[in-house]
């Protein structure tokens, strides 16, 4: 009985610190609970810009590409300059913060690479009978096939139930610069598109910053935000044909267009001139745009500043084979090799080389899946071992230096995923390598007053924030 009594007491003695480890993971438990529940956003009391943040951090979303960081706060500088330069604003239809929005639920979407519309529209839990549906009524005036990449969905909801299509009063497709498409329900249930769809405001705006570190840590200490270094880094570098090196103790003055509601930065839309002070030396270069969109960089008084041809058609990758005889990988024999080679992942998005018009995009023997752009003065460009093309080509229609027209891939006679770019001009193959240092043509005498139109506005602002403190001083 002894025995018994001590093994019950011992068995008792083990329990409690295993009784104490429960009641301490319930305890954990039960506090990630109670944070979980008070975490989750109210949505009811929120702006409509604010509730979409706050889906997205609830949702998980893909992370706005164009991030507000500095939202709504103005630099000395760029109050300054709006004072005294006279910003330009111009309105952009409301939708997702007009006054009827601020009931609905707001569900947002960025468009993941090789997503269709109709894949992009079920995860903002629309249903596939109401989703086709919206996309007949998106066709009435745009192509579906279009959508690339980075475009963004804002849905508008009654309620925040999941599928729940009959909730859906307003869709906007928008891409990541410019306006977007907004497909509305009528009171019959039909769904009707129109153009424009981004809330807020266009505004424009000038910056004076003192370069402290890298681009991205002297902007942010002028108040600004990772989107804008999304669009002034590749400029800098890569559309100007002679790159500019950004130091400590240089001065960057830009003018650029903000989406704005109220005082919230919705996004970026665009750099629209640059003006760089470095050791006693100064560069100013103003974005032309020419419509159907293309356009370049131009120095005030009409030169380009751009190379003839982008340095490399592609933002991740490098030359792994340049243009000459070489021994062939695959047939292994000498072989005249009319293009350079670019070592890339597979899926990585390959831009036209220039403006130009598309002749083709097909399978092409060998070649694989190639696409062929027409350019100025007898140029053509080539590019082979696609994986797939870019939705929406058409052959005739227009394409902008720097658009997406394909992703890397290995079709074709390929040993890998690369890109093979081949120029020609007037029917003979060249080294693309020879045309990076080729600048593009000055502005034609025929578009000279457009440039000017839209040149004079940009000096006139360059010169205002110059005459105002610099933001971002090492002081």
């Amino acid at each position: 009985m002894a025995l018994k009594r001590i093994g019950t007491v011992h068995d008792r003695g083990a329990m409690l610190p295993s009784l104490g480890a429960a009641a301490v993971v319930a305890g954990v438990l039960l506090a990630n609970g109670w944070s979980l529940f008070h975490s989750t956003p109210d949505l009811a009391p929120m702006a409509p810009l604010e509730r979409l943040s706050a889906m997205h951090e609830a949702s998980r979303l893909p992370a706005n590409a164009e991030a507000s960081n500095g939202a709504g706060s103005r630099s000395d500088a760029v109050q300054g300059a709006a004072h005294a330069g006279a910003p330009m604003v111009a309105r952009v239809s409301a939708t997702v913060g007009s006054p009827q929005a601020k009931t609905a639920i707001t569900r947002s979407y960025v468009v993941q690479p090789g997503e269709s519309l109709s894949l992009a529209l079920a995860h903002l839990f629309i249903t596939p009978a109401t989703s086709k549906d919206i996309i007949k009524a998106y066709e009435t005036l745009h192509d579906a096939s279009k959508m690339q990449a980075g475009w963004r969905l804002w849905g508008q909801f009654t309620s925040a139930g999941v599928m729940d299509s009959g909730a859906l009063q307003q869709l906007v497709v928008a891409p990541p610069h410019g306006d977007g498409l907004t497909i509305s329900r009528d009171d019959d249930g039909t769904f009707v598109a129109s153009e424009g769809g981004l809330p807020g405001t266009i505004a424009r705006q000038a910056l004076r910053c003192g370069i402290v570190g890298t681009l991205e840590q002297s902007l942010r200490r002028c108040g600004e935000g990772e989107g804008l270094v999304e669009l002034v880094q590749p400029v800098l570098t890569e559309r100007l044909l002679a790159p500019l090196e950004l130091r400590t103790g240089d001065e960057l003055r830009l003018v650029m267009d903000k989406l704005m509601d109220g005082d919230t930065l919705v996004r970026y839309q665009s750099v629209a001139a640059i003006e760089v002070r470095s050791q006693g030396q100064n560069t100013v270069a103003l974005f032309f745009d020419k419509g159907h969109g293309a356009g370049s960089w131009y120095a005030p008084d009409g030169q380009a500043l751009e190379p003839l041809f982008l340095r490399q058609p592609l933002r991740i990758g490098h030359a792994t084979s340049g243009f000459g005889m070489r021994l062939h990988p695959i047939l292994h024999r000498m072989q005249a090799h009319e293009g350079l080679d670019f070592g890339a992942p597979r899926g990585t998005p390959v831009w036209s080389a220039a403006d130009g018009h598309l002749v083709s995009a097909g399978r092409a023997g060998a070649a694989g899946n190639m696409v062929r752009v027409r350019h100025a003065d007898g140029y053509a460009s080539e590019y082979m071992h696609l994986q797939k093309f870019a939705p929406g080509l058409k052959t005739g229609e227009p394409v902008a230096k720097g658009e997406v027209i394909g992703y890397v891939g290995s079709t074709g006679r390929s040993t890998g995923p690369h890109l093979h770019l081949g120029v020609k001009h007037n029917g003979r193959y060249l080294d693309p390598e020879s045309l990076s240092d080729v600048s593009d043509t000055p502005v034609a005498p025929h578009d000279r007053k457009a440039f000017e139109d839209q040149t004079a506005p940009l000096m006139r602002l360059l010169e205002a924030v110059g005459k105002t403190p610099a933001s971002g001083d090492a002081s």
